[in-house]
């Protein structure tokens, strides 16, 4: 018969191997249902070209909202007692997807949803070249690629319609 204490760290790690992998399979799930609603107005704008200006306005709305989630994200991370990088330079670009937002809603919807994607793209540049990747669970990068990939691609999509509906 095994003694207790050398079966005990086995379980754990097939415990934690099988929470992570729920975690990942969730976090993907989530993530990846939320860019239906982008996926849904364009073929929405596609259908109904009439509506395309409030479609638009209500994709960077939707995008806008995601932008500013990450930067919530962010600042997570600076409050967390592992952060090691100085807080300052993450509690700034924590504040500045939801200052970007309100700037980008100001243009035209077509420029909007350029300046949201601009956005969206460097905050992923900080999070690439950010010292501080431990801090992150490990499908957080992959994820964040694909997702600012998809949402990038999908406000670009919207955007092409209007200078597609002005030919």
């Amino acid at each position: 018969m095994t003694p207790p204490n050398e079966t005990q760290p086995h379980n754990l790690d097939l415990t934690e191997a099988a929470a992570q992998r729920t975690s990942t399979i969730t976090a993907q799930l989530l993530g990846f249902s939320g860019l239906l609603p982008i996926a849904a107005i364009f073929f929405g704008a596609l259908v109904w070209p009439q509506y395309l200006t409030k479609l638009s306005l209500l994709a960077n709305l939707y995008a806008g909202t995601i932008f500013s989630f990450l930067g919530g994200i962010q600042w997570g991370l600076s409050i967390s007692p592992q952060a090691q990088v100085r807080i300052s330079k993450r509690l700034l670009v924590s504040i500045a997807p939801s200052l970007w937002t309100v700037l980008a809603l100001q243009l035209p919807a077509a420029q909007a949803s350029w300046f949201i994607v601009a956005g969206l793209n460097a905050l992923l540049f900080f999070e690439l070249t950010d010292a501080e990747k431990s801090q992150r669970p490990p499908w957080y990068i992959p994820l964040r690629i694909n997702l600012t990939l998809c949402l990038s691609l999908g406000l670009l999509a919207i955007s092409a319609l209007h200078f597609n509906h002005h030919i």
